[in-house]
């Protein structure tokens, strides 16, 4: 990243001139979840032009978005309010230049998309096929003064990230999903700089954890909730957990296996049921364990083309989950349901009804569902997206464009209107913060 930063930043600052054509973006340097406002000016009115914007991903491929204008009776374009005629998005959207990027086709994106640096983007503008004026745009993922801390103790893997200063704060534990590995550091990242102390838990896919998401401890996890609560930067005794897909299921069954240990719970795209892991040897079974004791789970259906193998025809495994369920008896059903009424703290549930990759708004609904059954009075709610695919929880304003997610010897379809999807990030992501805010203890700076 940092070669790309310097790239950008040094193909700029020469093309930028007082007089004349000038792209301005603003405001620079502040945190990706603060909206932002390209305008152009120094045009003649009517002109037509094309405004771009590019950026690197984590392993330094480009991407790159465009909007076709015209601009108004002042020879100015402001993209918050001007319509795009062409390009990767048309209409109105401030944030159409941000979604919208894309790599070429043969490339593939990386997971997590950003590392928990920056995000530089260089914007311009063309005219008549040439660029009249470009600019650079910095938006804030990580606080400068904050600090990222490898964690491998207590037979825990993961990065603690803190808030700026000295002080203690909320502590929130975040679990990614079956991709494995340490959860995006950019999400992780993004949250600290918003006053918590977030534990990135890997709980398999690196060395010294299990290779597959296969009978995955609860107490593991658990050890974890309770390791954070404990760190000095902490406070309270009580965290949040925000976890997405496989790791929303994880969340919603810690936190319904020992609810006093948890404040407030944020479960992206989750399940209602335990299902199987994604072990090698072909044989389904739990992706978790209490007591070392299978957690019961509800056998999956084979997704339809799975066995094609072919990565540039991705598989919607949402079917696959559906079929599951409408085949099994009550019994079953019953057994392999998450118990998340024994949840008390309040739970807020993302889910996009076009997910690709399982069925999160019923899945969604049916948990919320339960909740409220049950009586449950701490404030639960479902954020749902029409139209919006599996990918709605994460960092702001990031492309969403690339639907197709690498798993093992297939390529899944996330699903989604990537429009609708990237609204739907921004949205999800307030409201993440604002039960973080409401539910946890604050802290000290």
């Amino acid at each position: 990243m940092a070669c790309a930063v310097a790239l950008l930043t040094a193909g700029c600052s020469a093309d930028v001139t007082e007089t004349g054509p000038q792209i301005t973006a603003r405001p620079d340097g502040v945190s990706i979840g603060i909206p932002v406002q390209v305008t152009v000016d120094g045009l003649p009115a009517g002109d037509q032009v094309r405004i771009w914007a590019r950026t690197y991903d984590r392993q330094g491929q480009l991407w790159e978005s465009s909007g076709e204008f015209v601009t108004d009776g002042v020879g100015q374009v402001d993209v918050s309010t001007a319509a795009s005629t062409g390009g990767t998005y048309t209409g109105v959207d401030p944030h159409g230049l941000f979604w919208s990027m894309r790599l070429p086709d043969q490339k593939q994106a990386p997971y997590p998309l950003m590392d928990a640096d920056d995000v530089v983007v260089l914007l311009g503008v063309d005219r008549a096929g040439a660029t009249v004026a470009r600019t650079t745009l910095r938006r804030v993922v990580r606080e400068p003064s904050g600090r990222v801390l490898p964690v491998a103790e207590a037979g825990l893997v993961g990065d603690l990230y803190l808030p700026p200063g000295a002080g203690v704060w909320p502590g929130v534990l975040l679990l990614g999903g079956a991709e494995g590995g340490r959860p995006d550091p950019a999400y992780a990242a993004l949250l600290a700089s918003e006053g918590y102390v977030v534990f990135g838990l890997a709980y398999f896919g690196v060395p010294g954890l299990p290779d597959t998401l296969n009978r995955i401890p609860l107490e593991y996890g658990l050890t974890a909730a309770r390791w954070l609560a404990e760190r000095p930067e902490v406070a309270g005794d009580r965290v949040g957990l925000v976890g997405t897909a496989k790791g929303a299921e994880y969340a919603l069954v810690l936190a319904s296996t020992e609810p006093s240990r948890f404040a407030a719970v944020v479960a992206h795209v989750p399940s209602d049921l335990v299902w199987p892991g994604n072990g090698t040897t072909g044989t389904q079974m739990s992706s978790w364990t209490r007591a070392g004791a299978d957690v019961p789970f509800l056998r999956a259906s084979p997704a339809r083309g799975a066995s094609s193998a072919d990565p540039s025809h991705p598989v919607r495994s949402a079917d696959a989950y559906e079929r599951a369920v409408a085949a099994a008896s009550r019994w079953r059903l019953a057994v392999a349901r998450i118990p998340v009424e024994q949840i008390t703290a309040p739970v807020l549930f993302t889910s996009g009804d076009a997910d690709g990759v399982w069925p999160s708004t019923t899945q969604a609904q049916r948990a919320l569902e339960s909740i409220t059954k049950a009586g449950n009075p701490y404030g639960s709610a479902l954020l749902d997206f029409p139209g919006a695919g599996h990918l709605v929880g994460g960092v702001p304003d990031l492309p969403t464009t690339r639907t197709a997610i690498p798993n093992g010897p297939v390529t899944i379809d996330a699903g989604g209107d990537p429009a609708t999807t990237a609204a739907a990030v921004r949205d999800t992501f307030s409201a993440t913060v604002e039960l973080l805010r409401k539910a946890m203890p604050r802290g000290r700076g």
